[in-house]
């Protein structure tokens, strides 16, 4: 679900995505000055020079706020749209294969997040065009500006991108992009700690200029209220973003709304060095980023290693995808389709969870398995509920045709659909062609391993 776009682009990328919509929505529930960039993203043709020469006031300002020395000076430059869309490019081509973008893709229509004929690799590179107002490139040590922007917008950035060659300087950003293949969900945690670090800096360094001091302490109550936001009310500057799927949007937004409401709230306990150490013990779940109070508890998430599901599908079938969805990404793929609510809820409880995708390499059918663990009997009573709910929605014209105690089976026009609840754990086919089928796959799903 949500966690695609981290898959795919990688984490040197990620650092590039200053998605400047969202941060300055940030910045206008704090203060109400901030409306230059809304007004008109292309306001500026040509370079400010006044930008990059306040570079080095604002390192020394940031290095003051974060209390982290500078030990070294940051190299800086600019970028036009066309440069920063090719530097999207490459990155996309070199970390990224036409393979895993199609696997992602299926996945995605799969859970009906976006639809048969959307081009996502297409889409994904315009919305970054659109939305990258600048970027920290790790491997060279140097920070890069959008050239359109106003100064005012321009140094609210700069701040931003230089608490990123601070936290490079200090906690080696480099060593985050070669990540795991497999858990993309931790992997979009660490981007939360990294993104959100950044955004309160930035959000404080505007307060001073401004005169104000920042209550850090309002960050954690307003990362749900954020992502709330409708977000479609400035397409005539923002038309990309305003047009993307949910999924996408909710992607780039996790990052700085729940990674500052992260920050904030380990801040609470202590000084910014107390965050120091969350670069040692990375937070391992976008659950513990939505809950701090989780993270600071050491509670880690119940990893899944799934039985040879490939036996139960037969020699015809091949996997194309294989992650965690995470609390965060059964928020958003449950959202789609219930009220927010109640898909916020449901996916509280989280405490686990792997899936996989299937296709069947002669008629190119898909079938998506997963395995969720619950925190208690409870949770998955409700995760069962909601995701019911959220089926009967995703699939026009879905009947029910087995509805045997904790167990449901639906007949869809995309296939068979189950979802089964044990205790505290829910397994959920989506796709089988046959009965038969659906009940080899239920069989092997359930040999899965939990620790």
């Amino acid at each position: 679900m949500v966690w695609f776009l981290i898959k795919l682009m990688g984490f040197s990328m990620r650092k590039k995505l200053t998605s400047l919509s969202a941060l300055l929505l940030v910045l206008a529930l704090f203060a109400n000055a901030i409306d230059a960039a809304r007004q008109g993203a292309a306001s500026l043709k040509n370079p400010d020079p006044a930008a990059l020469a306040a570079a080095e006031d604002i390192l020394k300002t940031v290095s003051r706020l974060r209390t982290l020395d500078i030990k070294h000076s940051v190299k800086s430059g600019f970028k036009t749209k066309d440069e920063i869309e090719q530097s999207v490019i490459r990155d996309l081509d070199e970390k990224t294969t036409a393979a895993e973008f199609e696997a992602s893709q299926k996945t995605l229509v799969r859970l009906g997040l976006i639809s048969k004929s959307f081009r996502l690799r297409d889409y994904l590179v315009q919305l970054l065009r659109e939305q990258v107002a600048g970027y920290y490139e790790p491997k060279t040590k140097e920070f890069y500006l959008a050239a359109w922007l106003p100064l005012a917008d321009q140094k609210r950035v700069i701040a931003h991108e230089l608490v990123h060659a601070l936290q490079d300087q200090h906690f080696d950003l480099k060593r985050f992009e070669k990540w795991p293949k497999g858990d993309s969900d931790a992997e979009l945690a660490a981007h939360a700690l990294v993104e959100g670090e950044a955004t309160l800096v930035m959000i404080q360094y505007d307060f001073e200029q401004q005169g104000l001091k920042l209550d850090s302490a309002r960050m954690t109550a307003l990362s749900e209220a954020l992502l709330d936001q409708d977000s479609d009310s400035d397409a005539k500057n923002y038309p990309m973003l305003a047009a993307a799927p949910r999924v996408l949007k909710q992607n780039l937004q996790f990052p700085y709304f729940y990674g500052a409401g992260f920050v904030a709230s380990v801040l609470k306990g202590g000084s910014w060095q107390a965050l120091d150490g969350s670069y040692s013990s990375l937070p391992a779940s976008t659950e513990q980023i939505m809950h701090p109070e989780k993270f600071l508890a050491h509670e880690k998430p119940v990893k899944i290693q799934f039985a040879d599901l490939l036996v139960a599908l037969g020699k015809e079938w091949k996997q194309e995808d294989d992650d965690v969805n995470g609390e965060f990404g059964y928020q958003v793929a449950l959202g789609e389709f219930i009220p927010k609510l109640e898909a916020r809820g449901a996916a509280a409880g989280w405490g686990g969870d792997r899936y996989a995708l299937f296709e069947n390499k002669a008629s190119g059918t898909t079938v998506l398995v997963e395995y969720t663990v619950w925190d208690s009997a409870t949770d998955a009573m409700e995760f069962f509920d909601s995701y019911t709910s959220r089926t009967e929605k995703r699939y026009k014209n879905s009947k029910t045709v087995e509805a045997i105690g904790k167990s449901r089976v639906f007949e869809t026009q995309e296939g068979l659909v189950s979802i089964e609840l044990r205790d505290k754990d829910v397994a959920i086919i989506e796709g089988a062609v046959t009965r038969e089928q659906l009940a080899r796959l239920s069989e092997r799903l359930w040999q899965s391993k939990k620790r």
